[in-house]
C-alpha cells in the first residue's frame, strides 16, 4: 500500500485542513494549495479511503474536516516537517 500523504502535494492539503478557522470546501482548499480541483479530489478520495478526512454536508457542498485520526497524523506529520527543517 503506498501511504498517500508522504508526497508533497497530499501534504500540503492536510497542513491546509488544520486551520480549522475557515471552512474547507473542495474548490476551497484547491485554490489554497494551488492544485486543480480533480487532482484535489483524488487526493482527498485518498486519503477519506485512510480514515484522515471526512466530508459533511452545508447545503449544496461537502465540507472537508479531518477526523481525530487525521488531526493526530497532521499534527505528526507538522512535526516531522519541523524536525527536518532544523537539521
Amino acid at each position: 500500500m503506498i501511504i498517500p500523504f508522504i508526497r508533497e502535494r497530499p501534504i500540503a492539503v492536510m497542513l491546509a485542513l488544520r486551520d480549522s478557522s475557515k471552512e474547507w470546501y473542495i474548490s476551497s482548499l484547491s485554490r489554497e494549495t494551488g492544485l486543480t480541483y480533480l487532482h484535489t479530489l483524488n487526493i482527498l478520495a485518498q486519503l477519506y479511503n485512510l480514515g484522515i478526512i471526512d466530508y459533511r454536508a452545508s447545503g449544496r457542498k461537502k465540507m472537508v474536516v479531518l477526523t481525530e485520526k487525521g488531526k493526530n497524523v497532521a499534527s505528526l506529520v507538522s512535526q516531522l516537517m519541523a524536525a527536518l527543517k532544523e537539521a
